[in-house]
Formats: structure tokens, C-alpha cells, sequence
């Protein structure tokens, strides 16, 4: 009861808190009408650029990888500077095309506005579709040359907004920015970069695995609990893999799901076939998927990751619900096979993913 006040109270401030924020922070001290042409940036007069990328989401920022190659392949004295936090950060610590990473932490926004600004950034990159206060302020302070935001054509911080078809996958609003840095045609594939260190400690893991001719990755969790995988699907998907294949069931999840997974393959009775290694980092996951024969997964960062290292997939998800979530975010792939759960939630309930049949799933 507690919780749902809280929520209803925090539902009833936020417009105000964000109506009180554009007062603040929706303003740009300085234009910069050189740099603009035809609702586009000239790139004869710029430098650098600037990507926003604090949500942390794994998979945006795979997705994300292309803009940067393609950006440096035509432009290849760019400097690409991206702003960050978490694991996401890892998915481009070793990518080529960007020069540098920001870690963005909050509560210090301030002081990495305050160096990013010295750095005189020539254009600014969000993706925001709702920009919280500190956002704004942050966006503010940066001060670059030139704003470019989601649906922000009424915005006095941005000088360049573009829009998002919630009928078309992700890529193609990626496509329609790198056609405001005049980039036609680009190729929309994904990459992640890991690392020597990263390689060598993978491969020393299938050694300890006994090297698998073959495996199966299967991640059964997302980032909810409505999302993810319960112990009885996990279990029948597993049955089916290990009956239909030969090969070894390899699974991933975070640290504090080990105890379930022990669980599960106890029940399983096949410890020579199924594994849970211990991995460090998300690249240490890419690294395994990029040697897997095939995933199964109910989660869109991994679906992602997977896609980026064109790998045959299961990819799990709920019915949309006006959001056209499956689209935007959806594989995007001929190699991933779809799979849908039909449940359909009460209003204001989260859909339960696991009502899918698992002869759906493929191996």
C-alpha cells in the first residue's frame, strides 16, 4: 500500500518537477547558425561529437556501435566522444571508432558537464524520449555547439530534433541521425570489440569446460522478473535441448541468480552437459556467445549481442501493447527466430512471459 502511494504521489509531481526544469534549463546561451545547412550539420566545420548514453542499457549501446563506425568511416578525423555508465560502458571499451569514454555517475553531473564543456564539443547527441531535470541541466552544461534530440522541435536547448517511427525497428531513427551528418546508406550492423585479454580468459574457460565441439547459451533472465524465465520454463527449454542436441548447455545469468541455477541442474542430472561458468563483465558474455552455437533468450541486450555476432537465436517476448516493442526492439535478423508469449495482463499488471509454448523454441 505504501509503495503504490508513493507511486501516485511521485506520478502527480514529476510534470511538475519537469515543467519547473525547462524554466531552468530549456535555454542555450549561444547558437552557432554556422554550423547548421538545410535543417542539417555541416560536417566541413565539425570536429567532434558528442553521444549521450547515461541510461546504462546494454543493448541501446550495442546498437549504438554502428553510428560510430559509420560516422568515422566517413568522417575519419572525428573525434566520437560518448557519455556513459555501467556495463554499457564495457560494450565499447575497446571500440576503435570511439577516442573517448565519460563515465557518467549520478550526483556528479555537474563536474562532468563542467569537463566536458572545456573539451568545446561542436555537437551534442541525445536520445532521451522524456528528459528528467538532471538531464536537461546536465545536456545545459555540456555546453556543445549544437543540441540534436528526440522530439524536441519546441525546445529552445536543441537546435535539431528528429523523430522515432514506433513502427519501424530502432535502426531506422539511427539511420535518419546519421542522415543529419549527411551519411546515406549506411551499414546498420552492429559490432563489439573485446579485447586480447578478454579472448585469452574466454578461451581458458572452454578449456576448463573441456572444450565443447558444440553448445547452447541459454540466458533465462531479463531485467524483471515479468520479463525472465521461472524455474519450470527453464527446465522444460533445458529438457528440450538436451534431448533434440548434442550439444552442451551453457547457462549465463548474474551472480545472485547461482543458487537457482544449481538447483536446475541438479534437477537436470547432467552435469557433464550442462555448465554455469563463472564469467567477469559483459564482454567475457560476448566473447562466449560469439563461440556458442546457438542462444535462447527472453532478453533484448543479449537478443542484441547476439545479433552483432550473427548467431542463429530463440528470442522470447511478450505481446506488444501499443509500444510495438517487438519491433523497435526486436531482433531485426533472419537468424533470429521470434517467439511470443500470450499472456495478456489485467490494467495496470505486468505480462507474464512465460506463457509460450516451448516446442516454439528452437535448437
Amino acid at each position: 500500500m505504501i509503495r503504490k502511494l508513493n507511486r501516485i504521489v511521485q506520478d502527480f509531481l514529476r510534470p511538475i518537477r519537469l515543467n519547473i526544469g525547462r524554466k531552468l534549463w530549456d535555454r542555450k546561451d549561444e547558437k552557432h547558425p554556422e554550423l547548421l545547412k538545410n535543417s542539417r550539420v555541416d560536417m566541413s566545420r565539425v570536429k567532434s561529437i558528442l553521444f549521450l548514453r547515461y541510461d546504462g542499457k546494454i543493448g541501446d549501446m550495442v546498437i549504438n556501435t554502428l553510428m560510430f563506425r559509420e560516422i568515422q568511416k566517413r568522417y575519419p578525423d572525428i573525434k566520437i566522444g560518448v557519455v556513459s555508465r555501467g556495463a554499457a560502458t564495457d560494450i565499447i571499451k575497446f571500440n576503435p571508432h570511439v577516442s573517448v569514454i565519460y563515465n557518467y555517475k549520478k550526483g556528479k553531473e555537474s563536474e562532468l558537464a563542467t569537463e566536458i564543456a572545456k573539451e568545446n564539443y561542436d555537437v551534442l547527441v541525445d536520445f532521451s524520449e522524456m528528459l528528467r531535470v538532471n538531464q536537461m541541466k546536465f545536456i545545459n552544461q555540456c555546453k556543445a555547439k549544437v543540441n540534436i534530440g528526440l522530439d524536441k522541435s519546441d525546445w529552445n536547448l536543441f537546435d535539431i530534433s528528429y523523430e522515432k517511427n514506433y513502427r519501424q525497428h530502432i535502426t531506422d531513427m539511427y539511420k535518419n541521425i546519421l542522415g543529419i551528418f549527411n551519411i546515406e546508406n549506411p551499414d546498420l550492423s552492429y559490432e563489439i570489440h573485446t579485447g586480447i585479454v578478454v579472448k585469452d580468459e574466454l578461451k581458458r574457460r572452454l578449456r576448463e569446460l573441456g572444450n565443447p565441439e558444440s553448445f547452447v547459451v541459454l540466458n533465462p533472465y531479463a531485467a524483471s522478473k515479468h520479463r525472465s524465465f521461472n524455474k519450470e520454463k527453464i527446465l522444460e527449454i533445458s529438457c528440450k535441448v538436451l534431448k533434440e542436441s548434442k550439444s552442451m548447455l551453457i547457462f549465463i545469468g548474474e551472480s545472485s541468480k547461482k543458487s537457482e541455477i544449481e538447483e536446475i541442474i541438479d534437477v537436470l542430472g547432467d552435469r557433464d552437459r550442462v555448465k554455469y561458468p563463472t564469467l567477469s563483465g559483459i564482454l567475457e558474455v560476448v566473447e562466449l556467445i560469439r563461440h556458442a552455437d546457438y542462444v535462447i533468450t527472453p532478453d533484448t541486450s543479449i537478443v542484441h549481442i547476439g545479433v552483432a555476432e550473427k548467431l542463429p537465436m530463440t528470442a522470447v517476448y511478450r505481446l506488444d501493447t501499443g509500444d510495438n516493442n517487438s519491433v523497435v526492439w526486436g531482433p531485426n535478423s533472419p537468424l533470429v527466430k521470434q517467439v511470443f508469449s500470450t499472456d495478456v495482463p489485467a490494467t495496470g499488471e505486468e505480462a507474464d512471459i512465460n506463457k509460450f509454448d516451448v516446442k516454439e523454441i528452437g535448437v
